[in-house]
């Protein structure tokens, strides 16, 4: 096992810049989550924790010691690339073999055992019956399968997954995930896991780093970072639907949101005393997830405003309402069996409790 730290580490391509003072820690053991939209850095920081790449400025530790002047072979991490990197003239079998073969590890393992544990990854993964096929006869999935199927057919030090299982159909990524966290549980291998699918991360991560434009935003256990965003960013990244960001002032004892009908908000009693600061001075946003959103009948003591509904998403047990208040749209999610009509009139209440404050000019929560 190891610990992987990265600090201030810079990396720029011809005039982009893809990391900026990047810096993090992992704990041995843990899969730590690097979350992020396409473009934020994510794989640029694995290939430079792999090796493929030098940053421009800063260094990566394993456990407390630089490895920038190491070889990738030297590292003793596996990489699993997105883009499978598969070789086309070897069969699946071959190519699962080839980690095992290589000749810094060529000696530690019989040919009995190389064959033993690519059936046992091949068997894992699904792929069992593909072993004697080349990449060319395999779909999309099966190819990114394999791909990830070479990198754990090692026991390394570091497993270093690019959003390994992006590719699958929405039935086999959901069971690759409880695998892939339980093969990581077992083994105890340190694992960094990139993905731009926040169900991934809060589902899989001991640890969740959301990585934007080459930087941190919030680093933190997934339930810390899906109730207590530190940014707006974050609150809209990490759920689904994404967070209501409402432009807001306070008035008289109430949040006021900005819009042209009446949608007021009783003022929590453990709300942050800054809130009523930035509130005054018209900086506030306030955040609402779609689930802390319920319709109610006008007369209702929690009633809080009202819209009209203009369509709604079926997603099988629940549903998500996008609703038009005034010269604003927010989404309502609820059990599928409560949505109204296309074009309903709806009494809104929001859940006061779970209610989350940012300021409106630097977009950071107010705590």
């Amino acid at each position: 096992m190891a610990r992987v730290a990265l600090r201030d580490v810079w990396k720029k391509f011809n005039t982009v810049q893809a990391l900026q003072g990047m810096e993090f820690e992992t704990q041995e053991g843990e899969l730590f989550c690097l979350l992020g939209p396409s473009g934020a850095g994510k794989t640029t920081t694995l290939r430079i924790i792999a090796g493929i790449e030098q940053p421009d400025r800063g260094d990566v530790l394993m456990n407390d010691e630089s490895i920038l002047d190491l070889m990738p072979k030297e590292r003793d991490v596996a990489l699993a690339f997105e883009s499978y990197a598969l070789y086309p003239q070897f069969t699946v079998y071959e190519n699962l073999a080839f980690p095992l073969n290589a000749p810094i590890r060529k000696k530690q393992l019989t040919a009995a055992e190389v064959q033993g544990r690519v059936k046992e990854v091949a068997s894992l993964l699904g792929i069992g019956d593909l072993l004697k096929r080349f990449p060319r006869e395999l779909s999309g999935g099966q190819r990114q399968r394999v791909g990830l199927g070479r990198a754990l057919v090692r026991k390394p030090k570091v497993y270093l997954l690019d959003e390994p299982i992006a590719h699958l159909d929405a039935k086999l990524r959901h069971r690759m995930r409880g695998e892939l966290k339980k093969i990581q549980t077992e083994l105890g291998i340190t694992t960094i896991y990139s993905t731009p699918d926040q169900l991934e991360a809060l589902s899989m991560a001991d640890t969740v780093a959301v990585i934007n434009q080459g930087k941190i935003e919030q680093i933190g256990p997934p339930k810390q970072v899906f109730h207590f965003p530190d940014n707006v960013f974050v609150a809209q990244l990490v759920g689904d639907p994404p967070m209501n960001i409402l432009g807001a002032h306070i008035e008289d004892g109430a949040i006021v949101v900005d819009c042209d009908v009446n949608f007021r908000i009783p003022i929590p009693s453990d709300a942050p005393q800054a809130l009523f600061e930035a509130g005054r001075e018209g900086k506030l946003l306030l955040g609402v997830r779609p689930k802390d959103m319920f319709f109610v009948s006008k007369e209702a003591e929690s009633f809080h405003t009202h819209g009209r509904v203009r369509d709604v998403d079926i997603l099988g047990q629940t549903a998500v309402a996008n609703v038009v208040v005034g010269c604003l749209e927010m989404k309502v999610k609820l059990a599928t069996g409560d949505a109204p009509g296309r074009d309903s009139l709806v009494s809104i209440a929001v859940d006061t409790t779970r209610l989350h404050y940012f300021d409106a000019q630097t977009r950071v929560r107010i705590k």
